[in-house]
């Protein structure tokens, strides 16, 4: 068998569909916003499918379901036999028990997993003991009748026999566990992943392929229907932003005589400036250019092609020359871009730039944006270490897993099946409450609220090198956008001394990225120049917040 020597372009979709299966809030998040909100746009899928991580969403959500029910009965049961015990073991055990395999289930070291599960073991005995303790009285003497318990028989009931209920809800726990690495083993490894082999639809859940189609459809468009006030969600957090105005005036020439420019036509020069550079395999390799159109989510009204019906997703998709026309007269809260993505790191890291060009009469305007997505939460990518021979501590880790799970699981069982019974009832609600919103409201914002990969993205590098490609990527862009531009203007006659003392300022701009240390302010070109840098706080790198 070959062994894996590069990144796979799949790998940002396998680890994605990862946290959906390990990740319960990630999943429930993901499915709410995605398939229930199914009146609002869909954020573009960079650098990933959609489609298997939704699916994978889904399949663990289902797993849980029967988890769950299992557990509420065991539970209900459990209080009838010994409501007393039962209540002591949700109030006290769980708890302890909870905390103690939590800090085992994130030990590599073998002697702590041991440790918390004999502790837990103990703890169980204590608690049972307790309960047979105080429904039994002393033995009777001569001198005085047996006396009575200190509690009624019907509370403390058969705790032992509980206790075997106890074991089994755990054991419940264990399979979950066990179910979830067989899936992570056989359809999430690098060599097993195939994204159209995702888990399909039972027919229990057919009314959501409509919903699956629709966001299929998104995926493939050219427009981004925003929420909000920053339009570039799904790309990452916005790091650096400048523009500039420059006057179109003809080199050469005594008069101040105006040179007509079409943006449309530099748009279509600067692209293939870029296209030639994308082809070099040593250079910007995997360079992606779109042209995209960023519509706000409540200004909808003032493009009727985009929301035919006020009932229905907005539409995701321009014609090219609906597109063409915007880029040539931008107006309402419609813009046009040429947006050029760079992915490194197997797709984790993935630097773009948002180039927005703009004709007024004698002026030239420019707008530049960049993201920056970051990599993916390093738990997900657990994945890769995980060995197909079952060894003494993933046994332990397993079982501190399982034992960590149930003190959550059990307390929210009954709130979970009664969700899900009510699932479909509340969605159908929802979706009527909600058109009738939007069919009132003019204002009513149809834009994106949620990103996946935004959603699973980690607060810090994981590597520092990953940063300095981002921050490399994006100067390269920038410098041969420029370079474009100039070659763009030379070639029509326009005057470029002016713009020729602005570009050295431009490069030399620092870039601000989140998770990292902080190098330059943000800086004003030339008189009428804006120039915004974002500084982003970064969080400790303790682990994924709740």
């Amino acid at each position: 068998m070959s062994q894996p020597t590069a990144f796979s372009p799949d790998d940002t979709t396998r680890y994605l569909c990862v946290a959906a299966r390990t990740d319960e809030r990630f999943a429930d998040r993901m499915t709410k916003a995605l398939l229930h909100d199914d009146l609002h746009a869909a954020a573009p899928s960079v650098g990933f499918s959609v489609r298997p991580v939704l699916a994978h969403a889904l399949a663990g959500i289902r797993q849980r379901r029967v988890r769950d029910w299992c557990l509420l009965v065991a539970t209900a049961l459990a209080l009838v036999i010994s409501p007393l015990w039962t209540l002591l073991a949700l109030l006290v055990v769980l708890p302890i028990a909870g905390g103690l395999a939590r800090r085992a289930g994130e030990s590599r070291r073998l002697r702590d997993v041991v440790v918390a599960l004999v502790t837990l073991a103990v703890l169980l005995l204590l608690a049972v003991s307790v309960v047979s303790a105080l429904g039994s009285a002393p033995a009777p003497t001569r001198s005085r009748p047996r006396p009575e318990p200190p509690v009624d028989d019907w509370l403390v009931g058969l705790p032992w026999l509980a206790l075997f209920l106890g074991l089994g809800m755990y054991a419940l726990m264990v399979w979950s566990e066990w179910q979830t690495r067989q899936t992570l083993l056989s359809d999430l490894t690098r060599a097993a992943f195939h994204p159209e082999a995702a888990p399909p639809l039972p027919p229990s859940q057919a009314w959501l392929s409509d919903r699956l189609a629709a966001i299929d459809e998104a995926e493939r468009g050219n427009v981004t229907v925003y929420d909000g006030f920053t339009p570039f969600i799904g790309h990452g957090s916005l790091v650096s932003t400048w523009s500039f105005a420059l006057p179109s005036l003809r080199r050469d020439s005594d008069t101040e005589s105006v040179v007509p420019l079409d943006a449309v036509d530099l748009v279509a020069h600067v692209r293939d400036r870029l296209t030639g550079i994308g082809v070099q395999p040593d250079e910007l390799p995997g360079l992606f250019l779109t042209e995209r159109a960023f519509v706000s989510g409540n200004a909808l009204t003032m493009h009727p092609s985009l929301l035919p019906e006020r009932d229905q997703a907005p539409r995701q998709h321009l014609p090219a020359e609906d597109l063409a026309r915007l880029a040539a007269r931008p107006h309402g809260s419609a813009r046009h871009y040429l947006c050029a993505q760079v992915p490194s790191w197997g797709g984790e890291v993935v630097a773009s730039t948002f180039l927005h060009f703009s004709t007024d009469g004698r002026l030239l305007y420019l707008q530049c944006d960049r993201t920056v997505l970051g990599p993916l939460w390093q738990q997900y990518h657990d994945v890769d270490r995980i060995s197909p021979v079952l060894t003494a501590g993933a046994v332990g880790r397993m079982l501190a897993r399982a034992a960590s799970g149930l003190a959550g699981a059990v307390p929210r069982a009954p709130f979970r099946v009664v969700r899900d019974l009510t699932s479909h009832w509340r969605w159908q609600r929802h979706r009527t409450v909600e058109r009738a919103i939007a069919q009132q409201d003019l204002g009513y914002s149809y834009g994106a609220r949620f990103s996946v990969r935004e959603e699973a993205t980690d607060t810090n590098y994981h590597n520092y090198f990953q940063k300095t490609d981002a921050a490399k990527h994006l100067k390269l862009i920038e410098r041969h956008v420029l370079a474009a531009l100039l070659d763009f203007l030379d070639e029509r006659g326009v005057d470029t001394t002016e713009f020729r003392n602005r570009q050295m300022t431009i490069l030399n701009q620092g870039v601000i990225q989140t998770g990292g240390v902080s190098n330059v302010g943000n800086q004003a070109i030339g008189s009428e120049a804006t120039a915004t840098a974002h500084f982003a706080t970064p969080e400790p790198a303790s682990g994924k917040p709740s």
